[in-house]
C-alpha cells in the first residue's frame, strides 16, 4: 500500500486487489457456460393421454389392446397370441388391418390390469412400433 503524507498525517491509500476479483469472475463465468450447455433431450413418444371429452366425429373405433395378469392379449375382448409368445403376429395382423382401413388416425389404447409384466407391456408396444401406429395411449383404470 501506498502511503501520501498529507499536511503531517499519514494517510494510507487503499488498493482494491484486482487478481482475485479476475480470477473469481473466470471462474463462475466458465461455471456458467458449461451448466447452461447441459441439456437433456427428451424424445416425442407419441402417446396421448385419455382426456374427458367426448369422441369427435369421423374418429374410427378404437382398439383397446387388454393385458391381464397372465400375459394374454386381447384386442376388443378377443383373445390373440399365446401369452408366452413374444413376437404377438395376430396383434400386429390385426393392427396393420385396421391401419390399413383408418390410416394414421386409428387409436390404439393398451390396457393393462395392474399386476401386468412390464415385459409384457414393452411387447405389446413394440408390436405397435413395429407396424406403425401413431395414435397411441394408455388406460390404467
Amino acid at each position: 500500500m501506498a502511503k501520501k503524507r498529507l499536511k503531517d498525517e499519514l494517510i494510507e491509500e487503499f488498493e482494491m486487489p484486482m487478481g482475485p476479483m479476475i480470477d473469481c469472475m473466470m471462474l463462475l463465468l466458465m461455471y456458467f457456460i458449461i451448466a447452461g450447455q447441459i441439456k437433456t433431450q427428451e424424445k416425442y413418444l407419441g402417446l396421448l393421454i385419455p382426456g374427458g371429452g367426448s369422441p369427435s366425429p369421423g374418429i374410427p373405433v378404437e382398439l383397446v389392446m387388454a393385458i391381464n395378469v397372465a400375459g394374454q392379449v386381447s384386442c376388443n375382448g378377443q383373445p390373440l397370441d399365446a401369452p408366452a409368445d413374444r413376437e404377438l403376429p395376430t396383434v400386429r395382423a390385426k393392427i396393420k388391418q385396421c391401419l390399413s382401413l383408418f390410416g394414421d388416425r386409428q387409436p390404439v389404447i393398451i390396457h393393462p390390469q395392474p399386476k401386468v409384466r412390464q415385459q409384457r407391456i414393452i411387447d405389446v408396444l413394440n408390436a405397435c412400433a413395429a407396424v406403425g401406429v401413431k395414435n397411441l395411449s394408455f388406460n390404467a383404470n
